[in-house]
């Protein structure tokens, strides 16, 4: 059996979840996305969400690395802090058998099926990554928290690694991890033309 494509896997496990009456597209995002913002303007623009929500995303997201770091590092058999290793170790733990069965044991109607836990985990894993490598990386909450996305002010460039982890547990095409996390790193330093 040959996998679904990611933005297949999106529209079943994640595009659900979207409140209805939410303008945003439900589709898979774009590894990274540069913003453009008008002087003066707040990145809260990006996703305004009511000052209660916000907070409770944000605890939601610092809940979600914290898991990762505990159910991934036994899962992938990895100790300590995250490392890039993690990733390779993570790539090849999510095989083509693996992701099937998480398919298999996962009805998407049920918001704490397995393949939903794992993807989130493994965004939250891809932030802590990448904030380990680029630490002016803020989380830039929204709601679902799946939605959330890392956020650089200066190069002004969002980076929805939720949706990275929807790729790697799909059959989309992929980059290797540690490549994708680094390639990133050198983007960022690189100075805002």
């Amino acid at each position: 059996m040959i996998l679904p494509d990611a933005e297949t896997v999106y529209q079943y496990y994640l595009a659900p979840w979207i409140p209805e009456g939410d303008g945003r597209p439900r589709q898979l995002r774009s590894d990274l996305e540069e913003i453009e913002l008008l002087k003066g303007q707040h990145i809260r623009i990006l996703s305004p969400l009511p000052e209660d929500t916000r907070l409770q995303v944000e605890q939601q997201l610092l809940g979600m690395q914290e898991a990762a770091i505990q159910d991934l590092g036994s899962l992938l058999k990895q100790e300590g802090a995250p490392t890039l290793d993690w990733l390779e170790a993570l790539e090849s733990w999510a095989d083509e058998e693996q992701v099937q069965q998480l398919f298999r044991e996962s009805p998407p109607h049920e918001v704490d099926n397995s393949w939903l836990l794992i993807c989130c985990e493994c965004g939250a894993l891809f932030a802590s990554l990448l904030q380990q490598r680029h630490p002016q990386l803020q989380w830039l909450p929204d709601w679902p928290y799946f939605e959330s996305s890392l956020f650089d002010l200066n190069r002004r460039v969002r980076i929805p690694v939720f949706h990275w982890a929807v790729k790697l547990l799909s059959g989309e095409e992929r980059q290797p991890l540690r490549e994708k996390v680094e390639g990133v790193k050198q983007f960022l330093q690189v100075p805002n033309p």
